[in-house]
């Protein structure tokens, strides 16, 4: 009696404790980094002010951009930063729909900076990038995808944490998800569109946050990131050789300057269209995964460190969380369905379900409530609007898990 007791206690701890104990403290050491940084950079940057304007080159690469470059070019000219310092380069990866028209309109409204168009022969956004920053002659090189709207402050308060610290390499900004263009989506197209908005909003307010103060920030978001340009010259650039060029130059930028840091300003904003359909979410989460082995590959020297200790990148870290531990996850989804055939009541099996879900319910909760505290705004007003969520966040979580292993089964 006492044996088959204890078997069934490690039965369940294994193949469901493990992976909400996993997660559990993964959300309480993310508070807690989220609560630090909120303290230690972000209060003091909002009460530094500019004396000097360093040049920045906005780098724009856009590929059959015409349905959205002119609402990207648009947010550039409404910055609140000098707009003479700002030296506006989009680079037309062999578009073959208008954007070239659409850029010329756009050129020939009023505005105070530069702004120029780079036609390529030939496609691919690593390329289209680094023709972008070899154009650029400024202080500073900020890249832009060219479907992301900026906030009128983004480019302000990233040059102002740069000019607070002489340290700091590079940086990404807090990506946030717009909602749908159109009101009349279907209801579940509208709930992932939020779910993907609280996702995103909790990833960069506070898993952003407790990377940048463990100073292992994993990469630097393609849709908006910021370098000083000395630093960024002394790399190879954006990388072909994976899908991942973003991440693959921020492990650069680590490997080059080992006494600078790369973190994310918080308060620099970025806004981004959700996800249209299932079918791009899962090419995009696939993409993501993928380019994360391949960058892990290309820089072994990080997987011999030691994992377990907060500070600094670690990409066996990052394969533990990711996959070894993934695996109960993997297994128990196969599992309850087999429990009933395996002599357990189906009340039993139903309600382990239930209580798991209750558990990751519980989590996203936690996280909705301290990603509320840490924002403002509109992004405030947005999260209180979407409180409802929470109940949601779990399936499709569980949703976007199984379309990144999907992409760790194609490498």
């Amino acid at each position: 009696m006492t044996g088959n007791l204890l078997g069934f206690f490690i039965f369940w701890g294994i193949w469901l404790l493990v992976p909400l104990m996993i997660d559990g403290t993964t959300a309480i050491s993310y508070f807690i980094g989220a609560w630090k940084y909120e303290r230690s950079h972000r209060r003091k940057r909002a009460a530094f002010q500019l004396e000097s304007f360093p040049s920045v080159a906005v780098i724009v690469p856009v590929f059959n951009g015409e349905s959205y470059l002119a609402n990207c070019l648009a947010a550039l000219r409404a910055q609140t930063y000098p707009l003479d310092k700002l030296h506006v380069v989009v680079v037309d990866n062999h578009s073959t729909d208008a954007t070239r028209e659409v850029f010329h309109v756009e050129q020939a409204k009023p505005f105070d900076g530069r702004m120029e168009l780079i036609s390529l022969a030939f496609r691919g956004k690593a390329w289209a990038l680094n023709a972008g920053i070899y154009m650029a002659d400024s202080d500073f090189v900020c890249n832009v995808d060219s479907d992301t709207l900026l906030r009128e402050d983004a480019i302000y308060n990233m040059v102002r944490a740069f000019v607070m610290d002489p340290k700091l390499a590079a940086a990404t900004g807090t990506v946030e998800v717009m909602r749908p263009a159109r009101d009349d989506i279907h209801p579940l197209r509208k709930a992932m569109a939020e779910a993907e908005f609280v996702e995103y909003h909790v990833a960069f307010r506070i898993g952003r946050q407790f990377q940048s103060v463990t100073k292992s920030l994993f990469t630097l978001a393609g849709a908006f990131s910021f370098f000083r340009k000395e630093v960024l010259l002394q790399t190879s650039l954006y990388s072909n050789t994976t899908v991942a060029e973003d991440t693959n130059l921020t492990f650069e930028v680590y490997q080059n300057f080992p006494g600078m840091h790369v973190l994310t300003v918080a308060e620099a904003v970025a806004y981004v269209e959700p996800a249209p359909d299932l079918a791009s979410l899962y090419s995009q989460r696939v993409r993501w995964q993928r380019g994360e082995l391949e960058v892990m590959s290309l820089y072994p020297q990080y997987l011999r460190r030691n994992p377990f200790k907060l500070s600094g990148v670690s990409t066996v870290k990052s394969l533990l969380i990711d996959h070894t531990l993934a695996f109960p996850r993997v297994v128990w989804t196969f599992l309850f369905p087999m429990m009933f055939f395996m002599g357990y009541s189906l009340s039993l099996v139903f309600s382990a379900m239930v209580a798991m879900y209750v558990a990751y319910v519980a989590i996203d909760a936690l996280y909705m409530i301290v990603g509320f505290a840490l924002s403002e705004g509109e992004s405030r007003r947005r999260m209180r609007g979407a409180w409802w969520v929470f109940a949601i966040l779990p399936i499709f979580r569980y949703m976007t898990f199984w379309f990144r292993f999907g992409g760790f089964l194609e490498v």
